[in-house]
This record gives structure tokens, C-alpha cells and sequence, in this order.
């Protein structure tokens, strides 16, 4: 009886005492456990009964999961057993980093009310204190986000000194290392700015209910769903990858994440299928960056968006719907084309039959109905932090329905240490964005850049917003959602916003940019990640993902800034009509990258499909209706006219 107690409720199997769990998890391990349990219990119970005063609550987030940043990388170097030097002299470092982590949580906290009013003049032992959180945060994000965002980071601390030796309009007033500590961490401009603050209270609430609802399975669901509703199709498992990763991406916060949990199953059965690895790996990097525009996720660049526009969160979503479903369509179209013409098989009776039987995944619904729920709470005007503790409380309640699913103390403890370590690389990105930031406030580099932009663009949105295109690529390399959206927010939009663009459209024009950075060469994170599952070169994955797959959405962004339909605003015609002709587009210029349609396209084919596209996103009818005439007339031509098909041509 104790057993069967102990199993249900603790999650400790028979045969097993709570002693060898222990002795298993080690002492730093059940250390740093508590720790991420505890932070986890008080964002939750936070979000209920109220957050603390916002200085207080974004120094407790962001330096315990500092602390926990460096006793997790410890727990790991403990546990490989490796007594090289080298290993030793970095376990030291990690406890150094801890220590220092926690003096400066202690010393920062408990000073939390005198720090602000000591702006402007702070003591030796603030100025210590600030440069120690400073380089703790930089250190935390070079180990969870990459190199990309400490570079930039470090070079906008470094320009804010030293400004006076910048040319021409990057010139400006000399500050001291004083100044500069000052800004970053006695006020709420810098290192505890607004995009901690998203962090701190909108996003990891929502983590946490993502991290307990993978606990339940559901990833599993999602890949089983997925696999019966289009496996038997004409390139399935492609198709698997493309559905599987909307659905995960819209409770997983990171491309690679997304990347790497789908791909062990659609990779492998897309090269068994025939596409060649590299091909394989592409589609699944591509699906996966896609999973950042799906909400209600959004890569937890939706809250930021929100935050810093002063909107509702689900007036974001909303906006990111039909550009996140174009992202998946133009990729579903472009892998059954490629299937098509290779003459690809399609998964066996054989492969299907391994799979749950419907009626088995439709026992497991349930699950979907906390997310439903919080996508509904949000949609009647509750704030985020009140619909991502509504969610957690109700899949606690639905998980309990049936065995499989219901939470043990030990399951309930893991989903949330998931949770706390999935917001390790959004917290640790928006601090160093935060300090971006304060550094492009205190430097007065927003406003000068901006006007720069406005000038070589000549005042004209066509030559502006290809600037913006490139600088969010370039800005982005390297980085998470967050920090992409973050800096070009700061750096480039405004230059949009001041020329009269919808400001919204512009936001998401460039976030949906920053984010092809994880399938764009020479730093494709989600390429790579994709690439080293399928054995294929990463260089090659990452062109094919951003020449082959991407490219045909890059029109979506420049469709929305200009066609507010697109992102549900205005009449129902409005939105009808752009809705039609950017899929109709979308359409064409899938067919142009396949070559395809139902036979090889020839290059006049290619010609017409790319002209009838280019046509179809202008925001006038009459070219409008002359593209959607141009695409008929290739339909038709592709259809009943012109040579056989050829499926064995590349």
C-alpha cells in the first residue's frame, strides 16, 4: 500500500527509497533543484497574489538564475568525472561565479530600495557591486545564448566610454566608468530595464506552463498526431516535420530547441523516404524558425513586443497569425513539390500501423485544453501573468484526469526545473539587451541612427526597408529570438516608425528578419543543430534552408508593412482579398524555387510563376488581379500543356 502510495504521489518507482533518489541526484544536484523549484513556486505564486515592486522582482529573477546558470554548468562538469586540470580550474571558476552571484543577489536585495535614490551618485561598493552583475550577466549569456550578443554587448559599454573617438555622427559626450554603472544598474534604464521585466513576469510564467506540459507527454501527441494526419501523403515525413514543428513551436521557445526535439523523428524518416540529408535537415531548421512567429509563444518576443508597444499580448498574436501560417504553408507546398518531383515514396502500412490508433490520441485531447483555456483567458482582456497562472492551475487539474498524465511531486518538481532552465537564454539575452539598451539611451545612438537611416533612404520606404532587412540579418547573427528582436527594436524601427510605417507592422517586420539568423550562414544555429541529427554538412543545410525553403516568404514582411489586412486589420474584405492574393503569391514563388508544379517548370514557366508573384503582394487590384490572371494562365498551361512529368529530374 505505502508503495503504491509512495509511486503515486512521490513518482518514486517501486523497489526504489527516497534515500537512493537523493544519493542519485547527488547534493549539488538536489542543491541546485530546490533552487529552480523554488524560483519556479515564486513566479507562480507571484503571478497570483501579486509581483513585488519591479526593482526587487528583476534583481531576485535574474540573479538567481544567474546563480543557478553556473551551479547547473558545475552539476554537468561534476557528473562527466573528467580530473583534467583544465576541467578542475573551470569547476573553480563556476564556484567563484556562484558565490559572487549570490553576494551581489544579497547585497543588491537587501539595498533595493536605496540604490535608486542613490542615482546619480553611487557608492564604491555599487560601482563594485554593478560591475560585478554586469560581467556575471555577460558571462550567463555567452553560455546560453553565444558569443554574438557578448561582442555586441561589450562593444556598446565600450562605445558609451568612449564615444568622444567615434566619427561623425557616432560621436558623443564623454561618460565615466562611473556614469556608465550608474545607468546600467541603479536604475531601471539599463541592465534592469524593461526587457528583464518581460522576462521576469510575462515570460517565464508561460515557460513554466510549457515546461509542465511537455512533462505530460505532449510533444509525443503532437509528433503521433502529426504522423497519422499527413504521414501517408506525398512526402509525409517532410510534412511531419513542417505541422510537428508549428505545433511544438508554439509552446517551445527556441528554434534549435524545436530543431533537435522534432528532428530525431522526421529527419530520420525523411532520409529513409529519399530526400538527400542535407534537404532533410533544412526542412526541419526552417520549421523549427517558423515555430518562433507561431503564437502564442512567439519565441517570447510577443511579450516584448507587447511591453514595449503598451498593447495587449493577444493583440500581438492576433497580428502574427496569418504571417506565422504563411511561413508553414509556403513550406509544406515546397517539400510536396520536391517530393513530386523526385518521385518519393510514401510511408508504408507498415510504418503507419507502429503508430497510436486515433482513438488513443483522441483519449489524450485533453491535454490541448489548458492551452486552449489560456489562449482564451488572454483573448478576454486578462493580463498575461493572470492567464499564464490560469493555465498552469487548469493542466494540473486536466493532467490529473488520468493516470498517464497526472502530475507525481517528482514529475511536478521536473517540469518546473525544465522551465527554469528554459528561461536561462531569455533571461540571461534580456539583460544583455537590457544593457544595449541603457547604452543606446545614454549614448543618444537610437536617435542618430535613426535620422542616419531616414537620410540615405532619402525619406523613400522601398530603399529603407531592404536597409532594415539586412541590418536585422546582420544584427541577429548568432542570436536568440529575444535579443534579435530586442536590438533591432531599438536600432532600426524607430527609422520605420518616424517615416510614417505602421508601427506594429514594423516591429514584426523586424523580428520576422532577426529571426532567419537561425537558419542563415555563417551562424545558423537551428541549421546546424538540424544538420548534425541527419549527417549532412551544416554549410549546405543552412544555404538550402535560407536559398531554397525561406526565400520564398521573405515577401510576407514587406506584404504586412504595406497591407495591414495581413496581420486582421481592417474590413473583412480587406483582409480576405490580402490574405488570397499573399498565399496565391507565396504559391507562385514556391513553384519558382521547386522548378515544379506538375511537371518541371521550364525557365518562361519560372518567368511567368515569378512575375504573377511579384505581382499578387502589390497593394493595388488592378496588378493584383493581373497577377492572379498571369498564375492562372501558368496553372493551366502546367496543367494540360508543355512536356510529361519528369519525376527522377533535380
Amino acid at each position: 500500500m505505502f508503495d503504491k502510495l509512495k509511486e503515486s504521489i512521490l513518482g518514486i518507482p517501486e523497489g526504489e527509497t527516497l534515500g537512493e533518489v537523493l544519493k542519485e541526484n547527488g547534493i549539488l544536484g538536489t542543491v541546485t533543484g530546490i533552487i529552480a523549484v523554488s524560483l519556479a513556486m515564486f513566479h507562480i505564486i507571484t503571478s497570483y497574489v501579486g509581483q513585488l515592486e519591479a526593482f526587487k522582482h528583476r534583481v531576485t529573477h535574474l540573479l538567481v538564475v544567474i546563480v543557478l546558470v553556473f551551479l547547473t554548468s558545475l552539476e554537468k562538469k561534476y557528473r562527466s568525472g573528467d580530473g583534467r586540470w583544465r576541467m578542475k580550474i573551470s569547476m573553480g571558476l563556476d564556484v567563484l561565479f556562484a558565490l559572487a552571484g549570490v553576494v551581489c543577489l544579497i547585497y543588491t536585495f537587501t539595498n533595493s530600495e536605496a540604490l535608486p535614490l542613490r542615482a546619480g551618485s553611487p557608492t564604491v561598493m555599487d560601482l563594485v557591486m554593478g560591475s560585478v552583475a554586469i560581467l556575471l550577466t555577460i558571462e550567463a549569456s555567452r553560455r546560453h545564448v553565444g558569443l554574438g550578443i557578448v561582442v555586441i554587448s561589450v562593444f556598446f559599454l565600450f562605445y558609451v566610454y568612449a564615444g568622444p573617438w567615434f566619427p561623425g555622427f557616432l560621436k558623443h559626450a564623454p561618460f565615466t566608468f562611473g556614469e556608465i554603472i550608474n545607468i546600467q544598474y541603479l536604475d531601471l534604464e539599463g541592465l534592469w530595464g524593461s526587457p528583464l521585466g518581460a522576462a521576469a513576469s510575462f515570460v517565464i510564467i508561460f515557460l513554466i506552463f510549457a515546461g509542465l506540459l511537455m512533462e505530460t507527454g505532449i510533444l509525443e501527441t503532437f509528433m503521433n498526431f502529426t504522423m497519422k494526419l499527413v504521414g501517408k501523403s506525398v512526402g509525409g515525413p517532410a510534412k511531419v516535420a513542417v505541422v510537428s514543428s508549428g505545433l511544438v513551436g508554439m509552446v517551445n521557445g527556441t528554434a534549435v530547441g524545436n530543431a533537435l526535439l522534432t528532428g530525431q523523428v522526421s529527419i530520420p524518416l525523411m532520409k529513409k523516404m529519399g530526400y538527400k540529408p542535407a534537404f532533410a535537415a533544412a526542412v526541419e531548421a526552417t520549421a523549427s524558425t517558423g515555430g518562433q512567429v507561431m503564437p502564442p509563444i512567439m519565441g517570447s518576443a510577443a511579450f516584448i513586443i507587447a511591453m514595449f508597444l503598451g498593447i495587449p499580448y493577444a493583440a500581438v498574436c492576433k497580428a502574427a497569425v496569418l504571417p506565422a501560417i504563411l511561413w508553414f504553408f509556403s513550406i509544406y507546398v515546397i517539400v510536396h513539390l520536391e517530393a513530386k518531383k523526385l518521385g518519393l515514396q510514401k510511408l508504408t502500412d507498415e510504418d503507419m500501423t507502429k503508430l497510436p490508433t486515433w482513438k488513443s490520441l483522441f483519449q489524450v485531447s485533453y491535454l490541448v485544453f489548458p492551452m486552449l483555456l489560456l489562449i482564451a483567458v488572454l483573448m478576454m482582456g486578462y493580463s498575461e501573468v493572470k492567464a499564464g497562472f490560469w493555465g498552469v492551475v487548469s493542466l494540473l487539474l486536466v493532467a490529473s484526469f488520468r493516470a498517464e498524465s497526472r502530475f507525481t511531486l517528482r514529475g511536478f518538481f521536473s517540469g518546473l526545473r525544465t522551465a527554469v532552465e528554459m528561461t536561462f537564454s531569455v533571461t540571461t539575452a534580456c539583460a544583455c539587451a537590457g544593457i544595449i539598451v541603457g547604452c543606446v539611451m545614454q549614448s543618444g545612438l537610437g536617435y542618430t541612427l535613426s535620422t542616419s537611416l531616414i537620410n540615405i533612404a532619402g525619406g523613400k520606404p522601398f530603399i529603407l526597408l531592404p536597409l532594415v532587412m539586412l541590418a536585422s540579418l546582420i544584427l541577429g547573427t548568432g542570436m536568440m529570438t529575444v535579443g534579435v528582436y530586442i536590438i533591432v527594436s531599438v536600432l532600426v524601427v524607430p527609422a520605420m516608425i518616424s517615416m510614417g510605417l505602421h508601427t506594429l507592422a514594423s516591429h514584426l517586420f523586424a523580428f520576422y528578419f532577426g529571426i532567419l539568423c537561425n537558419i542563415t550562414p555563417p551562424v545558423a544555429t537551428a541549421a546546424y543543430g538540424a544538420a548534425g541529427i541527419a549527417e549532412a554538412s551544416p554549410w549546405e543545410t543552412g544555404l538550402i534552408s535560407f536559398f531554397k525553403l525561406a526565400l520564398p516568404i521573405l515577401c510576407v514582411p514587406y506584404v504586412f508593412i504595406f497591407q495591414p489586412g495581413l496581420l486582421l486589420e481592417g474590413s473583412l474584405f480587406q483582409i480576405l482579398f490580402t490574405a488570397a492574393a499573399t498565399f496565391t503569391a507565396v504559391f507562385c514563388f514556391d513553384v519558382v524555387v521547386s522548378g515544379f508544379l506538375f511537371k518541371k517548370c521550364s525557365l518562361v514557366e519560372r518567368i511567368l510563376f515569378l512575375v504573377a508573384g511579384g505581382l499578387l503582394i502589390t497593394p493595388s487590384i488592378g496588378p493584383t488581379m493581373a497577377g492572379a490572371a498571369l498564375f492562372g494562365l501558368g496553372f493551366v498551361f502546367q496543367k494540360y500543356f508543355g512536356r510529361e512529368k519528369m519525376p527522377n529530374m533535380v
